[in-house]
């Protein structure tokens, strides 16, 4: 008898940077987040099947995997919930999006002699590690029948979907508006302020304020609204609000810091139903992205750029 050694498990973080990475060499990075808001992405990325929405890094990376694959709709669930529920598997060939579960361990410290090391109160000390599970979930598009009735099943679920969409549509200029109203209830709590004039926009960690220029320098009230969200997202790393390590030692964490900034701005625009399109948007991803890919561990530099994203995004407009 033969014995071939199993292949070790791969990273849900290992694979997903190569997936991104795959996404950055397609040249394919620039435009992914930038896509035109349209009416299907009112729901978000969701599982269709509980109406349970993706939270944290996961709209992220799900839109990096309907970029990847050339989906179009933000409807996904598990190989197994679709056989069951709608007699429906994935198509010959599709691939699974991977999708990140976080998973808090606690790690017991230890003395030098490898005795347990006490807290002020004499109980074990310890500190929580946070890791991540994976779990693979299939786009709606790469679904098919078993049978005549699965495939039905299928259509009047994308069907439904979209006509429901459709019905609680909101006009662009009502979508702004509401977007620009929870903007400047964050634009408060800067010390400075946020000031319009000049022809650049920036945060100013000093004096704790943000710069921008007016309204008429940019393309529409998106690409306004979205870079504010870029220049408020800096703003979080302030010492007293996330205190970001990237953010008070940007010459050396510059790129990571900008990642976190751009991914920032498209939670938040997600969120307010607009387009993400900053400005020099395409500028910022494809070259920020070289700071993730050549870091020391270029899976976690990613993991920590979606997490710092996520607590960025929730200071600024709450959590989802």
């Amino acid at each position: 008898m033969t014995f071939t050694p199993k292949k070790p498990a791969v990273k849900v973080e290992d694979q997903i940077l190569a997936d991104f990475m795959e996404l950055f060499d397609s040249g394919k990075l620039d435009t992914c987040w930038s896509k035109p808001w349209t009416n299907t992405e009112s729901k978000g990325q969701h599982n269709f099947l509980t109406g349970n929405p993706y939270t944290g890094a996961n709209p992220i990376v799900l839109q990096m995997y309907m970029t990847l694959r050339g989906q179009t709709l933000p409807m996904w669930c598990g190989y197994g919930q679709a056989k069951k529920e709608l007699n429906c598997i994935p198509k010959k060939g599709s691939k699974a999006a991977k999708i990140l579960r976080p998973n808090l361990i606690k790690i017991d410290l230890k003395n030098e002699d490898g005795s347990p090391k006490l807290d002020a109160a004499g109980n074990p000390d310890f500190y929580m590690k946070l890791t991540f599970k994976g779990a693979s979930v299939f786009n709606i598009e790469d679904l098919v029948g078993l049978d005549d009735k699965g495939q039905a099943k299928l259509d009047k679920t994308i069907a439904d979907f979209k006509t429901e969409c459709n019905k609680e549509a909101r006009p662009l200029d009502a979508r702004c508006k509401a977007a620009h109203e929870r903007l400047m209830v964050y634009a408060k709590d800067l010390k400075g302020g946020l000031i319009h004039g000049g022809d650049q926009a920036y945060y100013q960690d000093l004096l704790d304020h943000v710069v921008m220029p007016d309204r008429q320098s940019f393309v529409d009230d998106q690409e306004y609204l979205s870079t504010l969200s870029h220049e408020f997202a800096h703003s979080t790393g302030h010492k007293d609000r996330l205190n970001r390590k990237w953010l008070h030692e940007y010459r050396t964490y510059r790129g990571l810091e900008e990642c976190c900034a751009e991914f920032t701005s498209v939670l938040v625009a997600k969120r307010l139903q607009i387009t993400c399109n900053t400005k020099n948007h395409a500028a910022y991803i494809s070259s920020w992205a070289k700071a993730v890919k050549n870091a020391k561990n270029p899976s976690q530099a990613l993991m920590k750029v979606f997490s710092n994203s996520v607590k960025a995004a929730n200071l600024i407009i709450g959590e989802q």
